[in-house]
């Protein structure tokens, strides 16, 4: 989702990464997709969740990676505000507990954590047990 981020990607082989595409999701729309593993990795805040629910309208088996509250916890210490928030509706392709997630980044005064916060060797450990599974 971020082009800004693009450094934190290891080299897979036999694998495409969609950089910088925001609200144009329009590639989530290619059929050839339907049956690739497919994972989508966005900042954690509120407009990424919703990027993935509208990704997941294409692809219902996209695997979101390193965007739970988890993760937001672990690296707090870098979230900052989100200016404009998504809306306060619930994005309807989100799953209970990303639902969930998404109100309490709504309602939290630091609801934002970029991808490029997110330390290197952490990415990197993420995506290999993706990759792995």
């Amino acid at each position: 989702e971020n082009e800004a981020c693009q450094h934190h990607l290891p080299h897979v082989p036999d694998t495409i990464a969609v950089l910088g595409a925001g609200f144009d999701l329009s590639w989530t729309d290619a059929e050839w997709l339907r049956s690739k593993r497919v994972a989508y990795w966005g900042d954690i805040d509120s407009w990424g969740l919703s990027f993935l629910s509208m990704a997941r309208r294409s692809i219902s088996h996209i695997e979101p990676l390193m965007m739970t509250a988890a993760v937001f916890e672990t690296y707090r210490s870098s979230s900052v505000r989100e200016p404009v928030p998504a809306s306060a509706a619930t994005p309807s392709e989100l799953t209970k507990e990303e639902a969930e997630f998404y109100h309490a980044l709504l309602n939290a005064e630091h609801g934002r954590l970029e991808q490029e916060f997110l330390p290197i060797e952490y990415v990197h450990q993420s995506i290999d047990q993706w990759l792995r599974k």
